[in-house]
């Protein structure tokens, strides 16, 4: 047997070794996801969760729990059994942004989860129909000023991340830009594209197409770095507003109380995943960026964007006694 191989084996009967004790019978793990099937989150989770499954030897179910825009997973994921056998996949704006959007939250997010694996970050586009007279954020801002009652951006819904980055342009640019929230990414990506909304605030990739059929123009976006799929789009850093430097990004979560041991387990595992050059084409091909963070590091960027984004909404207006 070649070194790689044996390597792999070796991996693969560890990782058994931690998740299914002696004379237990070998059960399905389970990856939960908040979002409907065929969305991003839910795509994620599938991806990873036929990694962990390679890995362990053990099938993994993807189960979809659907309602208050995730909440209701992580709900779940709060009163799992902290054994390493449930784990859930959600993006950043369930443990940052909803607890400080309604007055009493479902959930402690520093304190009834664990973050196991970051899974990506993907960047918040600033998008325009083509019937604005602008082509760079200089313009934008400029015609916004000008005409204040046709100003506006929209987002995927109120309370978004999408809503509170918008402010967050606004806020840093100067514009006077009224949000306009829709019910998901589509249909506001369609009222973009037919110019009944002069802007919108949205995931890079989700534009792209509309961008290259002439119906959307995307002035910058929230990443670090260019992105390969839109290399001309600048960042809003590279304009002058590095306060606007903040990518959204996914994670994997488990409930609090996990051995440490296994936290480290299951982080090697989706690290590992992420190394294969499958992983990075599929990764690539939903617009994320790899970002390998051990669970200590993971834990700090959590609670440095959960205080980050409480300042946010904060300075938004927002009223979490009406929520």
């Amino acid at each position: 047997m070649k070194p790689s191989k044996i390597s792999t084996v070796a991996v693969a009967l560890l990782a058994f070794a931690c998740f299914a004790p002696a004379g237990q019978a070998q059960t399905a793990d389970k990856m939960l996801a908040g979002f409907a099937p065929g969305g991003g989150v839910d795509i994620l989770a599938r991806i990873f969760a036929e990694r962990w499954s390679e890995a362990t030897g053990r099938p993994v179910v993807v189960e979809n729990k659907v309602g208050g825009g995730g909440v209701m997973a992580m709900e779940a994921l709060k009163a799992a059994v902290p054994d390493g056998n449930t784990l859930l996949l959600a993006p950043d704006s369930n443990v940052a942004i909803y607890p400080h959007t309604v007055m009493k939250p479902a959930y402690n997010a520093l304190a009834d989860f664990v973050g196991i694996a970051h899974t990506g970050s993907s960047s918040i586009a600033l998008g325009i129909s083509t019937k604005v007279p602008a082509k760079t954020l200089v313009e934008f801002v400029a015609w916004a000023k000008a005409n204040p009652k046709d100003a506006s951006f929209g987002s995927s819904g109120a309370g978004s991340v999408l809503q509170f980055y918008g402010q967050m342009i606004a806020q840093e640019t100067g514009a006077p830009l009224m949000h306009v929230p829709y019910r998901g990414v589509a249909p506001a990506i369609a009222d973009l594209a037919a110019g009944q909304i002069p802007a919108a605030v949205l995931p890079l990739g989700t534009i792209l197409n509309q961008v290259k059929a002439g119906k959307a123009r995307v002035l910058a976006h929230s990443g670090s770095r260019r992105s390969t799929a839109e290399p001309d789009v600048p960042t809003f850093k590279e304009l002058g507003y590095p306060a606007l430097e903040q990518p959204g990004w996914f994670g994997i979560f488990g409930p609090a109380g996990m051995n440490p041991a296994t936290v480290a387990r299951l982080n090697q595992i989706f690290v590992q995943a992420m190394r294969t050059q499958t992983i990075k084409e599929r990764m690539a091909r939903l617009d994320l960026e790899i970002e390998e963070l051990t669970p200590a590091q993971f834990a700090g960027k959590i609670k440095a964007d959960y205080d980050q984004w409480g300042k946010v909404v904060k300075a938004s207006g927002w009223d979490p006694s009406a929520h």
